[in-house]
């Protein structure tokens, strides 16, 4: 009987050993399954914040950096920490889309600076692209964090506190988009100021029209539209900063309306013709003739921005 309790025993030892994950420190040869296979099992809606973020991690998910970078390159780091920084890095979590692209969440920190990325790989497992989600250390933000749904869109939002009481906030949405491979923003909700240090020239000028206010990207790339002469035209601005900000362009003009929702800024002494398409809250800009004047050379006058909401000024009671 006692030998055959022992063979038992070691059977599920033996078990036990095939099934629990390797840890990833100090490992040399790990496959793209076995770095995948790490990472904990969630389901979405899988929520991210700050505070987590803040939270002592858990040692035994620590991913040494060497590993991580054979399967997801190290250049995701560089605009929060650096070109030669390696951030400690631990495994937060990882779903997949039922037949589509893998998604894992990775915690990186350096000092007091915290990051959760936002990886997606191939159904077999290679690196396709990856974001960051939510951040702290870095802005003094009062609440931040970043969501996976059920539906595999991809939020973001942070919020701050301003003198007074007023709350500013920043939500965008975003999905992959296999076909360009990359995080396509669909839905922005701003309340916040467009970027203060890029001066607004039409600002203050009238937004009557039902095209009129300010699409945005983010702070630093934005379409403002405010009211031409008559209802056939529009007055617009254009700043846009790409690659990190090598790459810029900015164009104050008056476009047209050549069909329903299309606007057209064309002068007779210039090659520059830029095209703008209003749908819904979006506005799609594309670069119809030669613009260089008024951008680098490597970049042109494109992409989609969505409407900023305009927020109600409480009265004063």
């Amino acid at each position: 009987m006692k030998k055959y309790f022992f063979s038992f025993c070691f059977l599920l030892l033996v078990f036990a050993c095939k099934n629990k994950k390797a840890s990833l420190k100090d490992v040399d040869e790990v496959t793209a399954s076995d770095f995948v296979e790490f990472f904990p099992e969630v389901s979405p809606p899988y929520f991210v914040s700050d505070t987590m973020l803040l939270k002592k991690p858990n040692d035994s998910l620590e991913i040494e950096f060497a590993t991580f970078t054979k399967f997801i390159p190290d250049s995701i780091f560089k605009k929060e920490f650096g070109k030669s920084a390696h951030p400690k890095l631990y495994a937060l979590g990882a779903t997949a889309e039922k037949g589509k692209e893998k998604y894992l969440f990775t915690e990186a920190i350096t000092g007091s600076k915290r990051v959760a990325y936002l990886a997606c790989l191939t159904k077999d497992d290679k690196f396709l692209k990856a974001m960051p989600l939510v951040r702290t250390g870095f802005e003094h933000y009062s609440s931040a964090y970043g969501l996976l749904d059920s539906k595999f869109q991809i939020t973001t939002y942070h919020e701050t506190k301003k003198a007074g009481g007023d709350v500013s906030f920043k939500r965008n949405i975003y999905f992959y988009d296999r076909n360009s491979n990359n995080f396509t923003l669909i839905v922005t909700e701003p309340n916040e100021d467009i970027i203060q240090e890029v001066i607004n020239p039409i600002d203050t000028l009238p937004a009557k029209n039902k095209f009129a206010g300010d699409y945005v990207q983010n702070a630093k790339n934005f379409i403002s539209v405010r009211d031409g002469r008559n209802a056939s035209e529009i007055i617009f601005f254009v700043h846009f900063e790409k690659e990190n900000g090598e790459c810029t362009g900015e164009l104050k003009g008056t476009a047209r309306f050549v069909k329903p929702g299309i606007a057209v800024y064309s002068r007779s002494n210039n090659p520059c013709v830029l095209e703008l398409e209003f749908s819904g809250s979006k506005a799609t800009m594309k670069e119809k003739g030669g613009c260089g004047t008024y951008r680098d050379i490597k970049c042109f006058f494109e992409g989609s921005f969505w409407k900023k909401k305009k927020v109600e000024k409480r009265k004063k009671k």
